[in-house]
């Protein structure tokens, strides 16, 4: 079972992490992320970086080490940029190869600046983060987002820390919640879900629930669910028909709050189980 945690340094980045750095523009990014890669060649990692062939990275020099720049077909911030599927598809590849050819675990660095297309709204930032976690979460990699902050708007970066069951850097508010992939067809928040963060938690049950009839989330690391956090769940799960919310183990404080709101309702498409 994931546990989602903030970790302190890159330095702590352990094998089926997804981990979301959000970078000041005053940071060291590239000092902080050789660091990263560094710890991935003593530890027996094969590096993959995604980013701009123009960063030099003396990591690379370990042997099959790649660099994958998305611009470099012709996307990319100035063109229509990949899309997660291809992300994904190439974790999975080189993870793959990464084991056959001996290595510990495929090491990850992502500029997603270099990825994701200019302009990504905070919708599409849900809908690939979320996508590209029920990948990760099942391959021998780690993978680490990096998100420069004067490349992304505000909504944007606090999407993508919400959606990532690992968290480093800074953001105006530190995600309160975290919403990850746990098992096949079954997700997990852990947190408080409360007014702060509710956007953010509605616009990720709307992304995930596109596609997923029935949405199974389990609470056990949910430390709190305010009316407004149950309020953002009943209308995201009511907004498409068909669709129906099972959250799995809440604690008593949550299945009391939704008691006392009215919740228990065959209306309302979402219901507390064991």
């Amino acid at each position: 079972m994931r546990i989602a945690r903030s970790v302190a340094s890159l330095g702590l980045v352990d094998i089926g992490d997804h981990v979301c750095w959000v970078v000041p523009a005053q940071d060291d990014f590239h000092g902080t992320a050789r660091g990263y890669l560094s710890d991935g060649t003593q530890l027996g990692d094969k590096i993959m970086v995604v980013g701009p062939s123009s960063a030099g990275w003396p990591e690379l020099l370990a042997p099959q080490s790649l660099l994958v720049d998305p611009a470099a077909g012709g996307a990319g911030p100035g063109g229509v940029g990949w899309d997660v599927d291809a992300l994904a598809a190439l974790v999975r590849r080189e993870a793959e190869t990464a084991d056959r050819q001996g290595f510990r675990a495929l090491r990850v660095l992502a500029h997603m600046d270099r990825i994701w297309p200019a302009g990504i709204t905070a919708e599409q930032v849900a809908d690939q983060e979320l996508r590209l976690d029920a990948v990760i979460g099942g391959t021998a990699a780690m993978v680490v987002c990096a998100y420069p902050t004067p490349n992304f708007s505000p909504s944007a970066l606090e999407q993508a820390a919400s959606v990532h069951p690992h968290f480093t850097g800074h953001v105006e508010r530190a995600p309160s919640f975290h919403l990850f992939h746990d098992s096949a067809d079954c997700w997990s928040v852990t947190g408080v879900v409360d007014a702060e963060g509710a956007d953010a938690f509605g616009t990720a049950l709307a992304q995930l629930l596109r596609t997923t009839p029935t949405l199974r989330l389990r609470c056990e690391g949910l430390q709190l669910m305010d009316a407004a956090g149950l309020q953002t769940l009943a209308w995201a799960a009511a907004a498409l028909p068909g669709r129906k919310v099972l959250l799995i183990g809440a604690n008593p404080v949550v299945r009391k709050c939704w008691d006392l709101l009215g919740f228990d309702d065959p209306g309302v498409p979402a219901e507390l189980v064991p």
